[in-house]
């Protein structure tokens, strides 16, 4: 895996993470969140994409069973 597909993956990842907070906009817990989601944490997403991938799917699956 070169850099750039490594960076292309993290975007598109960002990209997707970026269309459920629109989708999400109205939820009451969501508010918070979104506030804080600017280009500094979308530029972290991108780099650290693994990370924030399984943070995501933990509070998914979390959510869905709780």
């Amino acid at each position: 895996m070169t850099v750039l597909n490594y960076l292309f993956i993290g975007a598109a990842f960002t990209f997707v993470l970026d269309l459920i907070l629109t989708k999400l906009n109205n939820h009451p817990l969501m508010e918070e969140v979104i506030k804080k989601w600017g280009y500094k944490e979308r530029i972290a997403c991108i780099i650290i994409w693994p990370i924030s991938a399984l943070t995501f799917l933990i509070a998914f699956i979390k959510s869905i069973f709780k």
